[in-house]
């Protein structure tokens, strides 16, 4: 809801300048210095340096699916409330052929391919399994599937973007309206395409398990890490003086779509783990087993508390999801928990007896989010921090809840 009431001035546009930002200086050196020691990584243990540098991209993956899924949602229900954060998602869209170089080395390498998807290295011959599979489980299949996933993600997050920006041009209204008009068939494909994905990168580490629960359970992070994400970006550039009309109500509503996200995100997760246990298939179990053998089951428990409970009950008070500060901080625990998710699933494939995780890990992770890191303050500086002429600004500006 908004008031319409009174009168309104409309804001200045607001631009980022990367030379303000101490992170525009830290940010290339911190990933020089990352690649230098991923590159030693790979030379010294190319086992763990695949698993890794797979843990990193998909962390950073999987944020960038959760903002293009919020703009397309916004276009979809022809949303006003949030056009002011609109673009905090917008200027992820641009990264997709960022990441896909990112991805690069493990498309590239036979050696870091064939660790992390290890059917690469089997023939059908010598399997029966993988040769029931073939049809899907094959080279040119798989890197046709590559090319259409970031064929897609990258066009459509260009053509989204650049129309936002269009408006911020000639305040034309067809732009809005016809983002609105293709949002519905986009949406259908970035369900499809997610989970095909999540398929063949996240739940192709072990090609021998399945659960036809798994691209709900993929989607449920990506759109938890999303909200997430943004808020923390806000909160970031709010403290440099930046995006100051937000107000009390936006927060409550991204605060109230965390919490129902989470809530998500946990019932597809716990679905996914209750149907595979009431069913009892060796072929399903197989995760759970190999996920929850010694010091792992510890980090399973974590999980449930740290990324479920815990959010949860933090949530539930208004007074906190009205307060950028206290929602910052579920935020940023959110997204670290968002890592911790990933480790617990990635890293049982590399070494299954230890929980600790290698200095890789960190090496890489650092590696990466500079890298694009860098890449979205530069990305951010291009256009205006909101769209200064979109139809529904005023929406925005007197949102009520």
């Amino acid at each position: 809801m908004s008031d319409h009431g009174h009168y309104l001035r409309l804001p200045a546009p607001e631009r980022v300048v990367p030379a303000r930002f101490t992170l525009s200086s830290v940010l290339p050196v911190t990933a020089v210095i990352g690649g230098v020691l991923s590159i030693i990584g790979a030379l010294v243990d190319h086992v763990q340096f695949a698993y890794s540098w797979f843990f990193a991209f998909y962390v950073f993956f999987t944020i960038a699916l959760g903002a293009f899924f919020w703009v397309l949602l916004h276009y979809v229900c022809n949303a006003g409330w949030d056009v002011l954060i609109r673009r905090v998602w917008e200027n992820v869209l641009p990264l997709f052929p960022l990441l896909l170089l990112i991805l690069a080395p493990l498309l590239i390498f036979p050696e870091l391919r064939d660790t992390v998807w290890k059917w690469f290295g089997q023939s059908p011959a010598q399997d029966h399994e993988l040769a029931l599979r073939a049809g899907y489980l094959n080279p040119v299949f798989f890197y046709l599937r590559v090319l259409i996933y970031f064929a897609y993600f990258g066009w459509m997050g260009y053509y989204y973007r650049r129309n936002s920006v269009r408006q911020d041009a000639d305040g034309n209204p067809v732009w809005t309206y016809r983002l609105h008009i293709h949002s519905y068939f986009a949406m259908v494909c970035f369900a499809l395409l997610e989970t095909f994905a999540a398929f063949d990168w996240y739940m192709g580490l072990d090609w021998r398990w399945f659960s036809s629960l798994f691209g709900a359970y993929n989607f449920g992070l990506c759109a938890q890490v999303g909200m997430a994400f943004c808020i923390v970006v806000v909160a970031w550039l709010r403290g440099n003086g930046l995006l100051g009309r937000l107000n009390a109500e936006h927060f409550h509503l991204m605060g109230k779509l965390l919490f129902g996200f989470t809530i998500l995100w946990a019932y597809f997760a716990f679905g996914q783990f209750l149907l595979i246990w009431y069913a009892n298939i060796p072929e399903e179990t197989i995760f759970y087993n190999d996920h929850n053998r010694g010091d792992w089951v510890y980090l399973t428990y974590f999980l449930v508390v740290g990324k479920f409970m815990f959010p949860v009950i933090y949530l539930l008070a208004q007074d906190t999801k009205k307060s950028l500060r206290a929602l910052t901080l579920i935020a940023g625990w959110i997204l670290f928990m968002h890592v911790v998710e990933l480790y617990w699933f990635i890293m049982p494939y590399a070494h299954q007896k230890s929980i600790l995780p290698s200095w890789q890990d960190f090496v890489t992770l650092v590696t990466v989010g500079s890298i694009l890191g860098y890449a979205y303050i530069r990305v951010m500086a291009t256009a205006p921090l909101f769209p200064v002429r979109d139809p529904r600004l005023v929406e925005s500006l007197t949102v009520s809840n």
